[in-house]
């Protein structure tokens, strides 16, 4: 397997596709974590679902990560049409800005429930940013902290995008050596994602392993032999992975109080990068079918995505704090969460979307003002 790319203008569908398809799943994923057993939130219910549980554990590995891993694609593909000063700057328009904007603006509110949720908070809006921008305690920020919420993503995006680029030579070089055309390289990525995971971390998301996985989809994901490969293995993949996330999760579950080092904590680490990288392999390869199909729903998701993905868990947060206090039954509280959070984020992109200045908040092109 030699490493091979393709020209700008022949850029594959299948990355955008994934990445929309990903981030539309947010919706369902922190719908469902209102009601996981797993770690505390913003607004939390006292009604638990064991099967949204397991939807956390089987989707939660792996999506983040595949995030990581089609921006270093993406960043393959807008290199060869770029100079590095273009790059940067365009990071800093698309990632920074509205990094900063959604800090001071779209965060703020979570705090604001999570205070009245968890500690029965009384005050005004204003008096609830006091304690967000005073009380670096918990960067979680789940119980009213401050906290990057879920900007840790745009964030990390940004400053590993810079500092790839300060050592883009390295892996150019590194692209080159004989051994990186070899498929076991692929394979063996866990191990260092695993390795990496020993590193500090903020925040419980490791900056190292996520820009490993920058740097592999920079290798690998635009890279047309690697995609046909995927393609030629992922059902094989698929069912080693039927039962073996299963196992996976049940083990981490029964082992949830062991230490950070200890020896069943490190095999389990293991275990779930492996499915990662299974995952991965499965993913690309079904995604393939996608490579070449665009149209207008694409044009639009590419565009839309992003403002999306800044606005969803503050709406979210708003419209669980008020439906967890209803007496509907679990699964029509996680739906009604789910596409109320969805159709309202879909509207507020709309109004901005026509606007040059919130259009460049939010990270879009400054294109003309759309028709109203």
């Amino acid at each position: 397997m030699q490493i091979h790319t393709t020209t700008a203008a022949t850029r594959r569908h299948d990355i955008d596709w994934l990445r929309n398809m990903a981030i539309l799943l947010l919706f369902p994923y922190h719908a469902a974590r209102v009601f996981d057993h797993w770690e505390p939130f913003y607004v939390k219910s006292a009604e638990q679902s064991l099967g949204l549980s397991w939807f956390i554990s089987v989707t939660g590995y792996w999506f983040m990560p595949l995030l990581f891993f089609l921006a270093g694609a993406s960043s393959r593909y807008a290199l060869r049409v770029r100079t590095n000063g273009e790059y940067a700057r365009e990071r800093i328009n698309r990632l920074l800005v509205p990094f900063v904007f959604g800090l001071l603006l779209i965060v703020p509110p979570q705090c604001y429930f999570a205070l009245k949720h968890h500690q029965r908070f009384s005050g005004s809006y204003l008096e609830a940013l006091g304690v967000f921008f005073t009380d670096f305690g918990d960067l979680s920020g789940y119980y009213g902290s401050f906290t990057p919420a879920h900007l840790w993503f745009i964030l990390y995006l940004f400053v590993i995008s810079l500092l790839f680029l300060w050592s883009r030579s390295v892996w150019d070089a590194l692209s080159n050596r004989a051994f990186m055309t070899k498929k076991w390289v692929l394979l063996l990525l866990f191990v260092p994602l695993t390795a990496a995971e020993a590193l500090p971390s903020a925040g419980g998301q490791n900056p190292f392993s996520f820009f490993l996985l920058f740097v592999a989809g920079y290798l690998y994901g635009a890279d047309e032999k690697v995609a046909e490969w995927t393609a030629g293995i992922r059902f094989k993949c698929l069912l080693v992975l039927l039962p073996y996330v299963p196992l996976w999760a049940a083990l981490s579950y029964f082992n949830q109080g062991a230490d950070d080092f200890a020896p069943v904590s490190i095999v389990l680490a293991f275990m779930r990068n492996f499915a990662l990288i299974l995952t991965f392999a499965v993913i690309l390869g079904y995604g393939r079918k996608l490579a070449h199909v665009h149209g207008n729903v694409l044009s639009y998701m590419n565009e839309a995505a992003f403002p999306l993905y800044i606005l969803h868990q503050t709406v979210l947060v708003a419209i669980g704090y008020s439906v967890v206090q209803t007496d509907l039954p679990l699964s029509v509280q996680f739906v009604v969460i789910a596409l109320s959070t969805f159709a309202a984020s879909l509207a507020l992109v709309e109004g901005i979307r026509r606007w040059r200045f919130t259009r460049w908040m939010f990270g879009m092109k400054r294109g003309k003002r759309a028709a109203r």
